[in-house]
């Protein structure tokens, strides 16, 4: 009797774990390509007049939902990535209004849950390759830590690259190929801004040493790409490398956030002349020459219909921007007023398309606010995981949108902040700034005359973006009250403990 009772005890754990399996392997994958500096007006499918063809992001848009109003959690790159990772907005850190010092720049705190965290418990494979943009603990890897008192001025010779630097595979990634910053003492000054590729917290590839000074720019973009399709290739069965830590039982969460189109503008020779827009526009086509490579390679493996695909970017496009009106009529933020740093449209509103399988419908665009901290509470709501109210507390489920871009989403508002303090507040069709112009870079005289800017000597500044998106008005005179309503209302989220 007891023998038949073990008997049948087997069979149905057995049946209970194909059934686990196989509702895993029901689970979505996940591809989230998020470029750097790229503007609301490059891409085709947001700007008719651009001059930079993007056939492939054009096609996920056809394919896809289209957001027009969504908002990177800041206008600039580490605190926007702190943002999406954290579902956090980055200046409740301390100091986290500003992006920091070479080693000091934003971090994800010990203990502060990922997204990436959440899809790991949610059964996924999860893999980083890109710029990262964020810092961890470097002290680690160091030879002597206890030697080096500012982390600024650390080389490349004072880590013992046998041990790992602190990297995305301690905040919630199974693999990680992330650009990693040395400073580096050059002609007489110190140079900040040198970059190394590092593998799973190891110098890549594997054995080399570091030599920032000579990091090959040019062929970074292609190597990234590379790493990002051998992983989905070694996820179908088609390769095996063990570094991506891979369980094919599981499905994968893959983010790209290459350092494209990113200044240094350094396109390969083959796509040099691609675009109407100079080496920028060249550098973009070839970033969307390789997401159309990743979405190839999802469909030769059979995964494309299982994987939901987004693209956005991580602030608006940098200030260099102007000198490509001047020079190409290219107008890298559209209509938008802004650039990269602004709390003006220009510096945070931004490309974002989905593509979900039996979710979102072809061609459909979504007119309605959200922020890209909303993506954690977003995957939240879809799997059922709970989150507690220290994990992404800046975070608002807009999974219905997903489906019905008209439902209703009655999201807080969203709050902008320059790395200069200069902070925001977005509330339906209403933005006020908390200083006398968004601005954080000098716009030029003749793009004021050409937008029809009205001049305006109040200390703040509001908005009405339903009236006026290009922000040429000043209206916090004639909307006095509307302007003191929004700025209680800011420093109301802003002192909430979070």
């Amino acid at each position: 009797m007891k023998t038949g009772i073990v008997y049948f005890s087997l069979i149905v754990f057995a049946l209970l774990t194909g059934c686990s399996k196989e509702v895993q392997k029901q689970k979505p994958n996940v591809l989230f390509i998020y470029a750097d500096d790229l503007g609301y007006g490059d891409p085709g499918c947001y700007n008719p007049g651009s001059k930079i063809p993007t056939p492939n992001i054009d096609k996920l848009a056809a394919e896809g939902l289209v957001f027009t109003d969504a908002h990177a959690p800041a206008s600039i790159c580490g605190p926007s990535r702190y943002g999406v990772l954290t579902g956090r907005y980055s200046w409740r850190r301390p100091g986290g209004y500003v992006n920091g010092k070479a080693y000091d720049e934003c971090k994800i705190g010990k203990g502060r849950k990922t997204i990436a965290d959440m899809f790991r418990e949610e059964g996924y494979n999860t893999a980083q390759i890109g710029k990262w943009g964020l810092r961890n603990n470097y002290k680690q890897a160091l030879r002597d830590p206890d030697s080096i008192a500012d982390l600024d001025s650390i080389t490349p010779r004072d880590f013992d690259f046998s041990k790992p630097i602190d990297a995305p595979n301690t905040r919630g990634f199974d693999y990680s190929l992330t650009m990693v910053m040395f400073a580096e003492m050059r002609n007489g000054r110190m140079q900040k801004n040198d970059k190394w590729l590092m593998e799973n917290g190891y110098p890549y590839p594997k054995g080399a040493t570091p030599d920032p000074a000579n990091f090959d720019w040019e062929n970074c973009l292609p190597e990234l790409a590379k790493k990002a399709t051998e992983y989905i290739n070694t996820y179908a069965g088609k390769q095996n490398r063990k570094e991506f830590n891979i369980d094919r039982d599981k499905p994968f969460f893959l983010y790209f956030d290459p350092h494209v189109p990113h200044e240094p503008i350094v396109p390969t020779k083959e796509f040099i002349g691609s675009s109407e827009a100079g080496k920028y526009g060249d550098f973009v086509v070839e970033l969307d020459h390789y997401i159309g490579e990743l979405i190839k390679v999802l469909k030769e493996n059979g995964l494309y219909e299982n994987t939901i695909v987004i693209f956005a970017s991580d602030n608006g496009a940098e200030g260099t921007a102007y000198n490509r009106i001047l020079k190409y009529r290219h107008y890298s933020n559209g209509d938008l007023r802004g650039a990269k740093r602004d709390v003006w449209e220009g510096g945070h509103r931004v490309p974002f398309i989905i593509k979900w399988p039996g979710k979102t419908k072809a061609g459909a665009k979504c007119n309605t606010p959200v922020c890209f901290t909303d993506l954690f509470a977003t995957f939240a709501d879809y799997f059922g995981y709970t989150l507690d109210n220290k994990t992404a507390p800046d975070s608002y489920s807009f999974l219905d949108l997903i489906s019905d871009p008209e439902a209703v989403f009655n999201r807080p508002p969203i709050i902008h902040n320059t790395h200069r303090r200069v902070m925001a507040i977005r509330d339906g069709d209403w933005l006020y700034i908390d200083a006398p112009t968004g601005t954080d870079n000098p716009e030029p005289e003749w793009f004021r005359k050409e937008r029809g800017v009205v001049p305006s000597d109040m200390p703040v500044e509001l908005f009405n973006l339903k009236d006026d998106l290009q922000q040429t008005r000043n209206v916090a005179g004639q909307y006095p009250n509307k302007a003191t309503e929004l700025k209680d209302e800011l420093f109301m989220i802003m002192g909430e403990d979070k």
